[in-house]
């Protein structure tokens, strides 16, 4: 689609809603809603390479290689609106796109080496499932100004068959490379309604992104016109400036540069009535519930240890100095919900440890390795609140610690001649911990956190620990910053998987109180 006619689409569909303003009755808060549900059409230019970017041509482009062209998609979203100012987000987008061409190099990709001549087909999916947060900080009559927070679990897929040479051998197959990448992105959305009392037309747009220092970053960016045709129904039509993921790989570990943009165009519907305002009380009956929300940590990790894949068997150490150097950068969120005494708390960790040490040897054979570690942990416990005074607080904690880790090893032999050896393992298992918690409440909303909890057992690792000791501040009595320490460890060994690590480092997150 041309410059000019993206413009004249837009022109075309502000001079619709103008005309259709003058029948507009609808006064008060123009952006009233409880529950609404959209559904956009996307019309994607794709760009970006998928594999590893190296010299060895053991990567695709999707357009030099491929010449991926322009395609239709969608995206579908929900949004529960339950506070006066709080959102919950859910959003789903999914990308498909196939191509076949005769390759004019040589490509090396998924193990397999696709000799120039041969028919390929290339196979590139991405499905991105993105639950998330949206805080109203201003919210007037004719709009609002947010900052959501989302959680983006990204699924993505690329493989290629093909149909002729493959190391001077004709035939058929395929080779395919896929990740999971949980990325939380943050940023400021808008929508405003520039008619007086009228939802005929509105205005919005969001800028949502995150770096991950240096194993990636996300970045996603539109705006769009919206025309109100009925007090509940409402179509749009706008552009995604660039929707880009971009993931840095190893040796061993996919990487994908992704961008994605064109224009969008999509309806939305919406019911029922947003709670209104809260009318401050000044004698408020306490709850029997509370609801605390940690949108996003940042655990800087070092770690000690022993690693292992494929029998192989690496001995990493990781200072707290060389944690930027190393980008062991641990992306944490967290949900605390109690009633009266008793609580769920639920933590989920994403980490990405990488330990090169090129020049540590190895027994006799191997002068230095690289070392990486991608672990996912879900942490669901219940707890019971033994002491519940204003000062202090104290629980007493039980739940099982779920994880999921990948261990990669490139071991550099003494004989030059020789090939770098790669191995890699995935294990999954769960810990049954117990703990307990501490919280002390200072001055000017200073408080303390004190957590500790074991298990392991020999059921899934043979033991796991942790332990986090911080500050906080509260501002307003629903927000806080928080700082802290913490240490966790774990030795897991199943037959040539070993994970027998210290990770430790300082911690930094933003929470939320509901109530």
């Amino acid at each position: 689609m041309s410059k000019r006619t993206r413009v004249f689409l837009a022109v075309a569909v502000f001079i619709f809603a103008c005309a259709a303003s003058v029948y507009a009755q609808d006064a008060g808060d123009l952006d009233n809603y409880k529950w609404r549900v959209d559904g956009d059409w996307w019309f994607s230019h794709p760009s970006g390479y998928f594999g590893l970017n190296a010299p060895n041509n053991s990567y695709f482009d999707i357009h030099k290689d491929f010449g991926f062209g322009d395609y239709s998609t969608f995206t579908g979203s929900v949004d529960w609106h339950f506070g006066h100012k709080h959102h919950f987000l859910l959003n789903i987008t999914p990308n498909y796109n196939s191509r076949t061409v005769t390759t004019t190099r040589d490509i090396t990709f998924g193990g397999r080496t696709f000799e120039a001549g041969g028919q390929v087909t290339a196979d590139v999916n991405l499905l991105n499932i993105a639950p998330g947060y949206q805080y109203d900080i201003i919210r007037r009559d004719h709009g609002y100004l947010g900052l959501e927070v989302d959680f983006n679990l990204f699924h993505t897929k690329a493989s290629l068959a093909f149909a002729g040479n493959v190391g001077n051998v004709t035939g058929s197959g395929s080779g395919s490379r896929s990740l999971l990448a949980p990325l939380p992105a943050v940023g400021p959305v808008f929508r405003w309604y520039p008619l007086h009392d009228s939802n005929r037309l509105s205005i919005g747009g969001s800028f949502r992104g995150m770096p991950f220092f240096g194993y990636g970053n996300f970045l996603s960016t539109r705006g769009d016109v919206g025309v109100g045709l009925t007090q509940h129904l409402n179509v749009r039509a706008g552009y995604e400036m660039a929707s880009r993921l971009s993931i840095h790989g190893t040796a061993d570990q996919i990487a994908i540069k992704l961008t994605h943009r064109g224009p969008t165009a999509g309806i939305e519907f919406a019911w029922g009535q947003s709670p209104p305002k809260k009318v401050k009380n000044p004698n408020p009956v306490p709850s029997d519930w509370h609801l605390d929300w940690e949108p996003l940590y940042l655990w800087f990790s070092g770690l000690s240890g022993n690693v292992g894949a494929a029998g192989y068997v690496a001995p990493v150490s990781v200072s707290f100095s060389d944690v930027i150097k190393q980008l062991n950068i641990g992306l944490m969120t967290n949900l605390d919900v109690r009633r009266k005494r008793i609580g769920v708390y639920t933590d989920i960790i994403f980490m990405s440890l990488s330990s090169d040490q090129k020049t540590t040897p190895i027994l006799p054979s191997y002068v230095g390795f690289t070392a990486n570690a991608k672990e996912l942990v879900l942490d669901p416990e219940v707890y019971f609140r033994v002491v519940d005074l204003p000062l202090v607080s104290i629980d007493a904690i039980g739940g099982g610690r779920y994880w999921h880790l990948n261990n990669s090893l490139d071991l550099f032999p003494v004989d030059t001649a020789q090939a770098t050896i790669t191995a890699g393992q995935t294990q999954s298992w769960i810990d049954p911990v117990f703990g307990a918690r501490f919280r002390l409440n200072l001055n000017k909303g200073f408080f303390v956190n004190i957590n500790g909890d074991a298990g392991g057992f020999g059921v899934g690792s043979q033991l796991t620990y942790q332990t986090y000791a911080g500050i906080g501040k509260e501002f307003k009595k629903k927000y806080s910053m928080l700082f802290g320490y913490r240490y966790l460890f774990v030795d897991y060994k199943n037959g040539g998987f070993l994970y027998d690590v210290h990770t430790s480092g300082l911690q930094a997150g933003f929470g939320i109180r509901f109530k």
